[in-house]
């Protein structure tokens, strides 16, 4: 008789999710007490909570003060957010003037040049889709500029003023573990956060629906008109490539000191998670560690 024709007995689904559970455990787990599993991944701390509820449901250094590179971004976004709504500004018909400064800053880039004029929401596009430091200047400088008039203080750089927003912000919201020093995130010893910090943040701006759309947005179109009056037309696609596996957001981040690093969102029938992962081993990591994450907390739910 050759047993290789015999059919094997269909399994049932009880068996199918003790199977899948130990697939789990043995390609991405350490141990094996399902209280204590922690994934094996390169990232230098990470953290996943329930976006519902903000509770903790896996975590590694989770309050390890690291750089985040451009997820300092999301704070950008907060701030700005919050002064448009303090000044009743439509930032759909609001526009803002790119400053050479901030077109010469160099690293992820908008391709804003001096002189250009564009909507504050195309410059939220702008800071969150391509990553631009120019787009993160240029709300920076001109809502800075708010915040020294605001606190009636005389001062020629309005970056700082911003930046202290930031650390505001920061403070109201109990992130204790983070500093800002500058709007975008390139290297600095100063622009510190953790991954449970980010987290948190995340989480108060995914209370937001233009916040939500703007990070799930694959690619943003715009016009922009420069210093001559000319128009030409911008196109800005997302770095998040997880927007094409069903993540719905928020923000890459990577500099030679941070490391790659994801702050991450994704919504199942009534379950969402928000997942931050800081100081992966290379680009690559952070998406496929992040998918790990996610499908560890799938497994649970199932």
């Amino acid at each position: 008789m050759n047993l290789n024709h015999i059919r094997q007995k269909a399994k049932s689904e009880e068996e199918k999710q003790s199977q899948r559970l130990q697939q789990l455990k043995t390609v991405l787990l350490i141990g094996t007490d399902e209280k204590v599993l922690t994934p094996r991944l390169t990232a230098k701390s990470w953290i996943v909570i329930d976006s519902n509820n903000g509770d903790v449901l896996y975590s590694y250094n989770e309050n390890q003060r690291r750089e985040i590179a451009s997820i300092t971004k999301i704070m950008t976004f907060y701030v700005v957010q919050n002064m448009c709504k303090t000044m009743n500004v439509q930032t759909n018909n609001t526009y803002a003037e790119v400053s050479l400064q901030a077109s010469l800053v160099g690293g992820t880039t908008a391709d804003l040049l001096k002189g250009d004029v564009l909507s504050i929401d195309d410059l939220f596009y702008g800071l969150m889709l391509p990553s631009g430091n120019d787009a993160a200047m240029t709300l920076a400088e001109n809502f800075g500029i708010y915040a020294m008039y605001q606190n009636k203080i005389k001062g020629k750089n309005p970056i700082i003023y911003f930046v202290q927003e930031m650390n505001n912000k920061a403070r109201e919201l109990r992130m204790t573990q983070t500093t800002y020093a500058n709007p975008h995130g390139l290297n600095n010893k100063n622009n510190l956060s953790s991954a449970y910090d980010v987290a948190k943040l995340c989480n108060q701006l995914l209370k937001d629906d233009f916040f939500k759309k703007v990070v799930n947005t694959k690619i943003h179109f715009c016009t922009i008109q420069d210093e001559e009056g000319f128009t030409r037309d911008a196109m800005w696609e997302n770095t998040n490539k997880l927007l094409y596996q069903g993540f719905r957001g928020i923000k890459t981040g990577n500099t030679s000191v941070a490391g790659p690093c994801l702050a991450s969102y994704y919504q199942t029938n009534n379950r969402s998670f928000t997942i931050v992962i800081l100081g992966c081993r290379t680009q690559e990591d952070r998406w496929s560690e992040t998918m790990q994450l996610l499908q560890l907390c799938l497994s649970q739910i199932q």
